[in-house]
């Protein structure tokens, strides 16, 4: 694992190995952000740490076993989700959950929850697109500059920044079909 280079893919595969380095790189990258992700679920620090924490040592003792289709990301976002959710409905954990909140606000938790594997998604397709075309579906739908700008700044047309964003549009919208949405 000497390459600083590696892809997560190619982590993946280390780990399944049992390499112990692309681990660590896997948890360093990761921790932080499942950790404030499940905390968003749970509202406790200590037990969002405890999951994401079953997380890692779960990934480690079924390394064998991982199959991550799409994004490492998604997979482990989902997997942190899934984690949380079986947290939550543990029965001591259940109860005091049930007891200190109201059925419409565990629902609308869902629905964030839903919606953030979307992003993920979504996400995932727009780094998926040609180097150019992430630029300019960037600058247009996430930056909300105007065509005839980004036009100008990468001295093409109008009509190749259209055609681009459609392209783009196209592909995004293949792949987060493709991924269940």
């Amino acid at each position: 694992m000497s390459d600083i280079h590696i892809t997560e893919e190619e982590l993946i595969t280390a780990i399944k190995k049992g390499d112990c380095i692309g681990y660590n790189k896997l948890f360093t990258c990761y921790y932080s952000r499942l950790c404030q992700y499940v905390y968003g679920i749970l509202e406790n620090r200590e037990d969002a740490e405890d999951v994401v924490q079953d997380l890692f040592l779960s990934l480690w003792h079924n390394r064998k076993k991982i199959e991550v289709t799409g994004s490492v990301a998604g997979y482990l976002f989902k997997m942190a989700k899934n984690k949380a959710l079986n947290h939550i409905r543990s029965a001591k954990n259940y109860r005091h959950m049930i007891e200190s909140r109201s059925y419409s606000d565990i629902y609308y938790e869902e629905n964030l929850l839903e919606f953030d594997e979307f992003r993920i998604a979504l996400y995932d397709c727009i780094e998926r697109l040609p180097e150019r075309s992430r630029e300019v579906f960037i600058l247009h739908r996430m930056k909300k500059i105007k065509q005839k700008e980004i036009a100008e700044k990468l001295t093409v047309s109008v009509k190749t920044i259209k055609n681009q964003i459609w392209s783009s549009m196209q592909k995004i919208k293949k792949c987060i079909e493709i991924k269940g949405f």
